[in-house]
């Protein structure tokens, strides 16, 4: 879990220089927009997404409510004309005449009409709906016609084959008659009274649709925009209130008709779905009715469901606008919070390059914050920065101080060595050998000392120079001292500065031979571990206390100008703190000096420490 949240933070951290290419307000600005206002589109998307479902549900189930009422009272009025129709087969006239209709002549044929039409007149004109009324024979020939409209023959014949293939003996659909009016029919087979199964004729009742629709639902509304209408089994449309779905004719069957047949049919269940007619979104509800084999549907466009929320959205518009401009505001003030002391901190740090270490911050807040630590750092950085620069310009002026001290030392090389000479040449025309090896190695180590420029020899030459100094000593302290040297051979190609060992071994001398006839042994032993390479100095003789050791500084008077103090700031400067002497003492027992100096053979591996 660890290593996926590792390698999770890695990716982020890696992809976070998309970012770095804004600047701090548009990151703020763009950070408080998308945790401010995404989460309030969100939410309104979401509860809008779930309000237009909760209505849709709502206008749904209301719609099918109110065509399922419609559906009952069309059924109502269906059998209406249902039970007229009954009363007008078994009519005593229509059952007697039908059978005799044939062999009676025009005068009888027109008295038996005008009996039928004053029986049946008060039965047929008590629906006000009725536009006609049509008795026909087996052969389609007319027995009782009211008169009102007229019929196209093929229409009535096509009824006709239809009425004898319906179930119920029943066969409702839509006629035009011959002056355009609409009109809804319904034909059923007539029967002998006393022979069921002896067919004498047909009725076909015909009702004004105009008033069936105003009756039955021309006052319904279902909102705005939103149509209702009633189609036969076949998807042929039998009563509309407007022209856009006009009667007669299948309307929208892909879109509309077949799938409420494949509810009817398939699924046992009519329910409301959603269909694009003539590219235009609308929610379709249906009802069954069953006397006429029908259905009612109704058709909701889908922009009247969605009006609902129109006030709504415009509020979440509203909602979105000022939470930008809050957002905004926000993020340009934090902004300027974090770009001032940016800003004050910026020019700090100009000033810094430019070398101006005195300068201080312009402002320093009493808050807390990142920048105002990041400030306080910067300022622990100057300091410290300042305090090295302090050391160095130290360090380079006690550099140049030795290297004055080193040239104040120098004379005329020639006037010098041939003075040295001469003397030579007198001890040794003299017979004084002590006097001879004294100036000869007086005259080496000066040559070592003036005319040799580096400031780092061999180990083998400071060994060399070493010995050449002790030998003018003894000029002086006689046998009063010896001195040992143990050096490898592997030791003596190391570089080491020049001129470390004499003010070392002249300690010994000065403070280490005393007043008895006790002769100082002085050793001088270099070792080699790793990397490190670690010269000592010991003596045998009279020691001191290191409680009361007093720092003294007597390069000014000694051969070469260098005291033990300069020695070890010599190492400390080229080499570092790490490097130097160490001085321990006993008084009786002697003193011992440890030289620690970094493996080095050549100038090119000196040059990162000089």
């Amino acid at each position: 879990m660890k290593v996926h949240k590792d390698s999770f933070y890695s990716r982020l951290k890696s992809k976070s220089f998309i970012l770095r290419r804004l600047s701090i307000k548009n990151r703020l600005l763009a950070a408080f927009i998308v945790t401010s206002l995404l989460p309030v589109v969100f939410v309104s998307v979401y509860s809008n997404m779930k309000y237009e479902t909760s209505v849709t549900n709502k206008i749904s189930a209301y719609s099918m409510q109110i065509l399922d009422e419609l559906s009952q009272n069309a059924t109502r009025e269906l059998e209406q004309y249902e039970t007229l129709s009954e009363n007008i087969i078994i009519n005593h006239l229509i059952q007697n005449g039908l059978p005799k209709f044939d062999a009676m002549s025009d005068y009888e044929k027109n008295q038996l009409q005008t009996q039928i039409g004053d029986d049946l007149g008060q039965q047929i004109f008590q629906l006000g709906n009725i536009s006609n009324v049509m008795i026909l024979t087996n052969s389609g020939e007319s027995f009782f016609d009211l008169g009102f409209e007229l019929y196209p023959a093929k229409q009535i014949q096509s009824m006709l084959e239809e009425t004898k293939k319906s179930f119920g003996n029943a066969y409702w659909t839509y006629l035009r008659s011959g002056r355009g009016t609409n009109t809804i029919a319904l034909s059923r087979r007539i029967y002998a009274e006393d022979k069921l199964n002896k067919q004498l004729g047909y009725l076909i009742i015909f009702i004004d649709e105009k008033v069936f629709s105003r009756n039955i639902y021309k006052f319904v509304n279902l909102g705005a925009g939103s149509s209702i209408y009633i189609s036969d089994a076949g998807g042929m449309v039998i009563s509309s209130l407007t022209d856009d779905i006009p009667k007669g004719n299948p309307f929208a069957e892909k879109e509309i008709f077949s799938p409420i047949d494949n509810q009817f049919h398939l699924e046992q269940k009519l329910t409301a779905f959603h269909a694009d007619v003539n590219n235009h979104p609308f929610l379709v509800a249906s009802s069954y009715i069953r006397s006429a084999n029908w259905f009612f549907v109704g058709m909701i466009p889908q922009k009247f469901i969605l009006s609902e929320l129109s006030d709504m959205r415009r509020n979440i518009v509203i909602i979105c606008l000022v939470v930008l401009l809050l957002s905004g505001m926000i993020s340009t003030w934090i902004y300027f919070t974090i770009s001032n002391p940016m800003r004050s901190l910026l020019m700090y740090a100009k000033q810094i390059r430019m070398g101006r270490l005195e300068a201080a911050t312009l402002t320093r807040s009493a808050y807390p914050d990142e920048m105002d630590k990041l400030t306080e750092t910067i300022d622990g950085m100057v300091e410290q920065l300042k305090h090295l620069i302090g050391q160095v310009q130290s360090e380079q002026q006690a550099k140049r101080d030795a290297e004055l001290k080193m040239l104040q030392a120098q004379i005329n090389p020639h006037f010098l060595f041939n003075t040295l000479n001469s003397l030579k040449w007198s001890a040794m025309l003299g017979g004084n050998e002590s006097v001879t090896s004294g100036i000869e190695s007086l005259s080496e180590l000066l040559r070592s000392t003036i005319m040799v420029k580096d400031e780092f020899i061999t180990l083998h030459t400071e060994i060399a120079n070493l010995l050449h100094y002790a030998t003018i000593q003894r000029i002086r302290y006689g046998d009063s001292f010896v001195l040992h040297t143990e050096v490898e051979e592997e030791l003596s190609g190391f570089l080491v500065p020049k001129f470390i060992l004499q003010p070392i071994v002249e300690n010994s001398i000065l403070h280490g031979v005393g007043d008895g006839e006790k002769r100082v042994g002085i050793w001088v032993k270099a070792t080699r571990q790793n990397h490190v390479l670690t010269i000592s100095i010991a003596d045998n003789g009279k020691g001191f206390d290191m409680n009361h050791v007093k720092a003294k500084r007597e390069s000014h008077s000694k051969l070469s100008g260098l005291g033990m103090a300069n020695v070890d700031e010599r190492i400390k400067l080229h080499f570092g703190a790490a490097f130097g002497l160490v001085t321990s003492s006993a008084v009786g027992e002697g003193t011992k000096t440890v030289i620690t100096l970094p493996v080095y053979t050549n100038e090119e591996d000196l040059e990162r420490y000089v």
